[in-house]
């Protein structure tokens, strides 16, 4: 059992197939086995590896990638260059890295499950890295308790007497003088982290929710997959347990989601800022879930006219329902679920991509499922945030 023969990982150059039907995506991971010049997929070596014969013609896959959008109030929905943080889709490249082997089936076996590891760096083929639903508790997190893209638009000018603060909605009920929550003492020293968006400044810190009132979210349940309220749970509890942020799940909205809400929507949701919206959707109702896309996820900002006066008031996370259910059936799809909602919660509170594998927010998901140290601490960073509830 096993493959005997030696493999080559690669990343093919351009569109073919597999022999089994598998389309093959330039820069896909595949294997050259033995002598055969033709790509073999992952699921073909998977086969191989475990001594089942390679069928024929093999049921289509998908492969799924998540993307950041965020922004401030007049900002463009499209970025002005690849580097440009204003409503910018993060795709999930993939790396060129090529690795050869020879020898015999431990060797095979070696960079077999190296080249499933890589292919979880699509956001839902979740392979291997067994996991069950959490039984941890829930903190940070309340239900049904209702509260009364980075762009760098040029700030607003206002009156002297009225101040900035007059365009924002009033304060909160549910507001207080002093952070409702604290994250973490402990920090580490990991750079690993990178924010959505930073003042300028000597005095330079991260663009943060206000921790003084918690973050009210409002859930269009639409195309949820069976446990999306508990998989939302948990994952808001553990982006709280980072930050020290307090979240309230207002309840379900009808709320129909697209990518360039605003963070003011007086006629539905009163004179206040929008709780921030969870949407289990498909494609078809957001376009940027297209393709491998799992799910977007990213902050909305105050209207602002000092760099000081930056805050994140509302905010979207839109996930691909249907791709959820597939992910849910697999052996370890709970935790790969949970991650991605992790992932883009953390987009949300105000984290962006990182170049380090180890961290949950790496542009490319290679099958981690909880916070690495970096995450950990930009995550901390972003529970200091100021408060403008005085």
């Amino acid at each position: 059992m096993g493959i005997e023969e030696p493999v080559e990982m690669i990343h093919v150059e351009g569109p073919t197939q597999c022999r089994c039907g598998e389309p093959l995506r330039a820069g896909e991971r595949a294997g050259l086995v033995g002598d055969d010049p033709a790509p073999t997929c992952l699921w073909c070596l998977a086969d191989l590896q475990a001594g089942r014969p390679r069928p024929a013609r093999r049921k289509g896959t998908q492969q799924w990638e998540t993307t950041t959008r965020a922004g401030f109030p007049g900002s463009s929905p499209v970025p002005s260059s690849v580097t440009d943080l204003a409503h910018a889709r993060r795709s999930r490249q993939r790396r060129t890295r090529r690795t050869r082997s020879s020898g015999g089936p431990r060797t095979a076996i070696t960079l077999l499950v190296t080249a499933l590891v890589v292919e979880l760096a699509l956001w839902g083929r979740p392979l291997l890295f067994h996991d069950v639903p959490s039984t941890s508790a829930i903190t940070g997190v309340t239900v049904g308790s209702h509260g009364i893209d980075f762009a760098q638009p040029a700030p607003v000018q206002v009156d002297a007497g009225g101040g900035i603060r007059a365009m924002w909605p009033p304060v909160p009920a549910d507001a207080k003088d002093e952070p409702l929550g604290r994250p973490p003492f402990s920090h580490s020293t990991s750079t690993d982290y990178a924010f959505m968006q930073q003042t300028s400044g000597p005095t330079s810190a991260p663009v943060a929710w206000d921790p003084c009132r918690p973050i009210h979210l409002v859930v269009n349940a639409a195309e949820a997959p069976a446990g999306a309220d508990r998989l939302l749970l948990e994952a808001a509890s553990e982006v709280s347990r980072a930050t020290g942020l307090q979240f309230v799940i207002e309840g379900p909205t009808d709320e129909v989601p697209h990518s360039d809400r605003q963070p003011v929507d007086s006629a539905r949701y009163g004179n206040r800022w929008s709780p921030a919206l969870v949407a289990w959707t498909t494609p078809a109702v957001v376009p940027e879930l297209a393709g491998r896309v799992a799910g977007i996820g990213g902050p909305r900002g105050a209207t602002y006219a000092k760099n000081v006066d930056k805050h994140w008031v509302s905010g979207i996370v839109f996930l691909d329902g249907p791709t959820f259910v597939d992910i849910l059936r697999r052996s370890d799809g709970w935790a790969q679920a949970r991650a991605i909602v992790m992932h883009e919660l953390s987009h949300m509170v105000g984290l962006t991509h990182v170049q380090k594998p180890d961290e949950l927010m790496y542009s490319d998901n290679n099958g981690r499922t909880t916070f690495g140290k970096g995450d950990l601490e930009g995550l901390r960073r972003l529970g200091v945030g100021r408060c403008f509830t005085k």
